[in-house]
């Protein structure tokens, strides 16, 4: 029976402090919730599921995590992280780089990842009830969004950008602007997605 926590309880130890096979273990356990949670949606999935999908005896995920939301919090976080690395977002040079980044992830339907935008559904509903997790994402976009205004700045002391613009509101509305675009491509299959990156990109970039 998948158990319950206390909110104070989630932290598990650090990676560092894990042996190679260890860690190895834990992260077969994250794949596979990450990819029932997309499937099955937050609430359907098991402990003892997670540990079939891993090929793992089902105490192997208590003995690495502290019940069932901690697992499927971190399983989703880390997906999260691994689609857009932190340190991919961190070289980007220009506000070009961003809209590039942009296409790379959501230019086309075809671009999208079905299974990731699943996810992403699926635990900002469970984030809604979960504080917990509704803490660890917006930590999350707030980090995305420092990297953010450090890049509308540079694009500022260059020239590109005005300094009338708030770097702080240009960062949280480019942000918001991806995020939108995938919900209505997610939505509407007929979104000309494309079209709507070129008058962004026209807006900020080249008018920049």
């Amino acid at each position: 029976m998948d158990k319950a926590f206390g909110q104070a309880d989630r932290p598990t130890a650090p990676a560092g402090r894990r042996s190679s096979s260890s860690e190895a273990t834990r992260q077969r356990l994250l794949t596979a919730a990450a990819e029932l949670i997309a499937e099955v949606g937050w609430g359907r999935v098991t402990t003892r599921a997670v540990a079939d999908r891993a090929g793992l005896p089902h105490g192997a995920v208590s003995y690495h995590f502290r019940g069932k939301q901690e697992l499927l919090g971190e399983a989703a976080m880390g997906a999260f992280a691994d689609a857009i690395p932190a340190g991919d977002f961190a070289s980007m040079s220009t506000l070009a780089d961003f809209m590039g980044l942009v296409r790379t992830e959501i230019g086309t339907h075809e671009a999208i990842d079905p299974v990731l935008s699943r996810l992403m559904l699926e635990t900002l509903r469970e984030a809604e009830r979960d504080p917990w997790l509704r803490d660890r994402m917006g930590e999350m976009l707030q980090a995305y969004r420092r990297l953010m205004v450090d890049l509308v700045r540079r694009e500022q002391d260059r020239g590109r950008v005005s300094h009338d613009v708030s770097a702080e509101g240009l960062a949280i509305l480019l942000g918001a602007a991806g995020d939108g675009l995938l919900m209505h491509a997610l939505l509407d299959p007929e979104l000309d997605v494309a079209a709507a990156l070129d008058a962004l990109e026209t807006l900020v970039v080249r008018s920049a």
